[in-house]
């Protein structure tokens, strides 16, 4: 999983959690998974360095942590 890009999707995240925020300006953006973890329950999240930062709310994202269900696979 770790050096994987992967492709937010907006669409996803309203599938798999419905009552969650959209976070409509990840939606589309590529990232580099840096990390992967599984918690104690089976979840698996994503720690991803965007391949293009953007500035949002006053700050550079250029690094997000997210549930791997959020995410499609680019390349692997």
């Amino acid at each position: 999983m770790i050096g994987s890009l992967v492709k937010f999707s907006s669409v996803k995240r309203e599938l798999y959690f419905p009552n969650a925020s959209r976070y409509s300006h990840f939606d589309g953006r590529i990232g580099l998974v840096t990390g992967h973890t599984i918690d104690e329950v089976g979840e698996q999240f994503v720690e991803v360095r965007w391949v293009k930062p953007w500035k949002w709310v006053e700050r550079i994202v250029t690094e997000s942590s997210f549930n791997l269900l959020n995410f499609e696979i680019v390349s692997k």
